[in-house]
């Protein structure tokens, strides 16, 4: 566990880190709040709910890489549902939306592979 943790700060402080960089040292445009966005967040959380339906199917230990794949469809889910509600934007909202709708769908899939990787390398293996 102590391994996974260090592997857990690790991760956290170079991405952080790289994020940080790029908006004040290289320039980027944005903020570190254009990597939020809690409908994002709940659309991906909202496909663990396939795993759960799925319990029965396999053993516990295997949930962890269940679980995985249906928060990265989740994501991919999301990214469809955002594409979705930017093109059915009127021409003026879309072009008020654009750059927004994108950042919300692709921070979508964003949320789908961190959540399901973390949750995937926390999980409990076979022993």
């Amino acid at each position: 566990m102590r391994d996974k943790i260090i592997g857990l700060l690790v991760l956290t402080v170079l991405v952080i880190g790289a994020i940080a960089y790029a908006l004040f040292v290289e320039g980027a445009a944005g903020s570190f709040l254009d990597f939020t966005s809690i409908p994002s967040f709940l659309v991906v959380i909202a496909f663990g709910g396939l795993t759960y339906m799925k319990k029965d199917k396999y053993k516990f230990h295997e949930l962890g890489s269940v679980l995985k794949k249906d928060l990265i469809l989740g994501g991919w889910m999301g990214f469809i549902i955002g594409l979705i509600l930017l093109l059915a934007a009127t021409p003026e909202g879309l072009r008020n939306n654009w750059e927004g709708g994108l950042s919300a769908m692709v921070v979508t899939v964003l949320y789908g592979y961190m959540l399901g990787n973390l949750i995937e390398a926390f999980w409990p293996k076979k022993d």
